[in-house]
C-alpha cells in the first residue's frame, strides 16, 4: 500500500502547487508581458481587455478579451486585428521560480484585415524595411530573441483589400496553426479556410520571419490545395511590395473549385486546351509592378505537353501576354456542339452561339512552332504561326503549315469588337483535295492534288449564320485526278444516265474553276475539265449554307479521226453535296437546239431581206448610191413596208 500512499501524496502536492500558482499567478502581468513583447517585436500596439481568468485545463494559462491590434497609419480601419478572446499558455515550471514563459497563444473568432495601398505597401509590414542583414530601429536584443511556442487561430476571418486594383478577397472559417521558436529564424504555418465557399489548405515555411514581415526578401515555400487542384512555390519572396522568384508547379484538374476561388465562371475550353486538366512547371518571377515572367516552362494540357516562355503584364484596359510556344505536338481549340461533340458539316452547320468573350480578356502576341498541330479535324504537320490579339480581334498568320500533303499559308481573323466576324485569306499549294473535302465539307467526290486560293468573310453569332452570309471568292487548279461516283465518258458514249454511283469515276488530266461567293452561295461559270476522251466546261452554283449543289457540266466527246463522234450532252448535278442526283440534261439540250434553230432562221431571213433589197433598189453591200436622193427616200419607205410583209411570211413558215 506504500506505493498508493506515495501516489496520493504526490497528487495532493501537485494540487497544492497548482492552487498556489493560481492564487499567486500575476494575471495582469501576464497580459501586459504578452502585449509588450508583441509590440516590441512588431512595432504595433496590442490591446488586451481586462477581466483575465486563469485556466488550469487543458493548458495552464490566462484568458482575456477582447483583443485589438492597431492597423497601419494609412489603413482604412483603425484595427488590423480584432478577436473576442485571447488564451495565453504558460510554462508551469517557470512559474515556480518566478519566470513567465509563454508557451502558446490562441485567438478566438479573430477578424483580420490585410490591406495594400496604391504604392504596393502592405499593412502587414510591421517593422520599417531595411536592407538585408541590417537591423531595424525596432530590432533590439529583446525583440530579436522573441519566441512563441505556438499560435493558434480558430474560426477566424480574413479580408484582403488592394486599393490599387480595387480587388477584394475574403477567407472565412480560418483554422491556423504555427509556432515561432525564434522570431529571427524559420517558421512553419498551416492554414485551412473557406474562400467563396470553397475549402482550401495552405502550408508555408519562411526562412527568416522577422525579415519577411519587415518587407525584405527571404526564402519561402508554399503548398496550396483546393479540391483536387494543387500548386506549389519554392524560392524567395518579399511581402511588401509583393515579389517572388523561384520554381512553381501547378496541376489544375478541378474546374469548379478553381471557378469558386476566382469568383467567376471559367471559359469553356476545348479538348486538348485544358478542358480536363492543365499543368505547369516553370521558373517564375513576379515583379513589384505585378508582371509575371515564366522561363523554361512546361505546360501540359489534357495530357499533351509543350514548352513555353511567357511574359504577363497587368494593365488597363487589359493585361497583355507575350509568349513563345514550341512542342512536338500541339492541340488548338475548335468549336464544339452543345453536347460537346464536334459540329461536323455532315450534321449541318452548328447553330450554337459562339462564345468569343475570351478574346476580350487580354491582349496577346504568341509565336507558335510545332512538328504537328491538331485543330479539330485538321491535322497539320510542321507549323510556324503567330497570333496577335488586341481588343477582341485575333489575327492568326500562318507562315508555314504542312496540310493534306501540301503547304498552307495565309491569315485568319476573328473579330469580336462589335458583333462577331471571321475572315480568311488562305493559299493551299499541292494539297490532297479529297482528304480536305472529306474532313471540311463531309464529302469526298473530287480527288486530285493541286492549288486552292480562298478569300472569305462571314458575319454572325454562329457558324450557321456565318456560312449562310458568307462572301468572297476562291480559285481551284488541279492536275490529274478523279470525279468519284460519276462516269462522264460512259454517259456520253451510251447516252445512259445510269453511269453514277459506287464504283463509277471520271479520270481527268486537269480541272480548274473560279467562283464568286455571295450570301453563302458560290457561283461559277468557267469550269474546265480536260481528259483523254472528252473536254468539258460548266457553270452553276454551290449553296454553302444549305450544303447543296446545282451544277451543269457541258462535256463533249473527242471526235474521231474522220471528224465524227464529237457528241456534246449536258450533265446536271443537283441536290445535297454529299449525295447529289446526276442525270443527262436532255431538256436543256433541246431548248438550246431550239434557240440555235431560231437564230439560224433569223439569220436566213435577214439574208433574204438583204438580197431582195439589192434586187429592187440596186444597192450594194457597200452602200453605193444608184438613185437620186429624193428617189432614195421614196424607195426606203417602200422597202420598209415590203420587209415587214416578208418577215411575217417567214415567221409563218411560208
Amino acid at each position: 500500500m506504500r506505493w498508493l500512499v506515495r501516489v496520493l501524496a504526490t497528487l495532493v502536492v501537485l494540487l497544492l502547487l497548482l492552487g498556489i500558482m493560481v492564487v499567486l499567478m500575476p494575471k495582469d502581468r501576464v497580459l501586459a508581458l504578452a502585449a509588450d513583447r508583441f509590440e516590441a517585436a512588431t512595432g504595433r500596439k496590442l490591446e488586451i481587455g481586462s477581466g483575465a481568468k486563469v485556466a488550469i485545463w487543458p493548458v495552464l494559462g490566462v484568458s482575456a478579451g477582447p483583443v485589438r491590434l492597431a492597423n497601419a497609419a494609412w489603413g482604412s480601419e483603425p484595427d488590423m486585428l480584432v478577436a473576442d478572446r485571447i488564451d495565453i499558455g504558460l510554462n508551469p515550471v517557470g512559474l515556480l521560480d518566478g519566470r513567465l514563459i509563454i508557451t502558446g497563444i490562441e485567438l478566438a473568432n479573430p477578424r483580420l484585415l490585410l490591406e495594400r495601398d496604391k504604392d504596393g505597401r502592405g499593412n502587414w509590414v510591421i517593422r520599417p524595411s531595411a536592407s538585408e542583414g541590417e537591423a531595424t530601429e525596432a530590432e533590439t536584443p529583446e525583440t530579436s530573441g522573441f519566441t512563441l511556442g505556438a499560435l493558434r487561430i480558430r474560426d477566424g476571418n480574413l479580408r484582403f483589400i488592394d486599393h490599387g486594383s480595387q480587388d477584394q478577397i475574403e477567407l472565412s472559417r480560418i483554422d491556423l496553426a504555427t509556432a515561432v521558436p525564434d522570431f529571427d529564424g524559420p517558421v512553419d504555418l498551416t492554414l485551412r479556410a473557406l474562400m467563396r465557399g470553397q475549402p482550401l489548405t495552405l502550408a508555408a515555411r519562411s526562412g527568416h520571419l522577422s525579415a519577411l514581415l519587415a518587407g525584405r526578401t527571404q526564402d519561402l515555400s508554399l503548398d496550396l490545395a483546393a479540391g483536387t487542384n494543387r500548386a506549389s512555390f519554392v524560392g524567395r519572396a518579399a511581402l511588401s511590395p509583393l515579389m517572388a522568384e523561384g520554381r512553381i508547379e501547378a496541376q489544375l484538374n478541378d474546374r469548379p473549385a478553381l471557378a469558386a476561388l476566382i469568383g467567376q465562371s471559367l471559359p469553356d475550353l476545348p479538348q486538348g486546351f485544358g478542358r480536363d486538366s492543365l499543368g505547369l512547371i516553370a521558373e517564375a518571377t513576379l515583379t513589384a509592378k505585378g508582371s509575371l515572367h515564366l522561363r523554361e516552362a512546361t505546360v501540359t494540357a489534357d495530357g499533351r505537353g509543350f514548352g513555353a516562355e511567357a511574359d504577363f503584364t497587368p494593365g488597363s484596359p487589359r493585361p497583355k501576354l507575350v509568349a513563345r510556344i514550341a512542342g512536338e505536338s500541339l492541340t488548338l481549340p475548335v468549336s464544339t456542339a452543345a453536347d460537346g461533340s464536334s459540329a461536323t458539316p455532315a450534321k449541318g452547320w452548328s447553330t450554337d452561339k459562339i462564345d468569343a468573350s475570351a478574346l476580350k480578356m487580354l491582349d496577346a502576341e504568341i509565336a507558335l512552332s510545332a512538328e504537328n498541330v491538331l485543330a479539330g479535324p485538321l491535322v497539320l504537320g510542321k507549323t510556324r504561326a503567330k497570333l496577335a490579339l488586341e481588343d477582341g480581334r485575333a489575327v492568326l498568320t500562318l507562315s508555314e503549315a504542312a496540310l493534306y500533303g501540301g503547304q498552307a499559308k495565309g491569315m485568319v481573323v476573328l473579330n469580336a469588337r462589335s458583333g462577331l466576324s471571321a475572315s480568311a485569306d488562305i493559299t493551299l499549294a499541292q494539297v490532297d483535295l479529297q482528304s480536305a473535302l472529306a474532313e471540311l465539307a463531309g464529302t469526298a467526290r473530287l480527288a486530285g492534288r493541286g492549288d486552292l486560293r480562298l478569300r472569305l468573310l462571314g458575319v454572325g453569332p454562329s457558324v450557321d449564320e456565318m456560312i449562310r452570309g458568307l462572301k468572297g471568292d476562291f480559285a481551284l487548279d488541279l492536275g490529274r485526278g478523279e470525279i468519284i461516283g460519276l462516269d462522264i465518258a460512259g454517259m456520253l458514249r451510251t447516252m445512259d444516265p445510269g453511269y453514277v454511283g459506287e464504283g463509277r469515276k471520271t479520270i481527268f488530266d486537269g480541272l480548274s474553276l473560279t467562283a464568286a461567293i455571295s450570301e453563302g452561295v458560290a457561283r461559277s461559270e468557267d469550269l474546265k475539265i480536260s481528259a483523254a476522251q472528252f473536254q468539258a466546261g460548266g457553270k452553276g452554283r454551290i449553296d454553302l449554307g444549305k450544303q447543296s449543289v446545282d451544277y451543269r457540266l457541258l462535256p463533249r466527246l473527242a471526235p474521231k479521226s474522220d471528224g465524227s463522234g464529237g457528241v456534246e450532252v449536258p450533265v446536271l448535278i443537283k441536290g445535297p453535296w454529299r449525295s447529289p442526283k446526276v442525270r443527262l440534261d436532255l431538256e436543256w439540250l433541246a431548248s438550246q437546239r431550239a434557240k440555235a434553230e431560231a437564230a439560224r432562221a433569223e439569220e436566213l431571213a435577214k439574208q433574204r431581206l438583204e438580197a431582195l433589197a439589192q434586187e429592187k433598189l440596186g444597192v450594194t453591200r457597200q452602200g453605193e448610191e444608184t438613185l437620186e436622193d429624193a428617189a432614195k427616200r421614196r424607195a426606203r419607205e417602200a422597202i420598209e413596208a415590203e420587209t415587214g410583209r416578208i418577215f411575217d411570211r417567214i415567221l409563218q413558215g411560208n
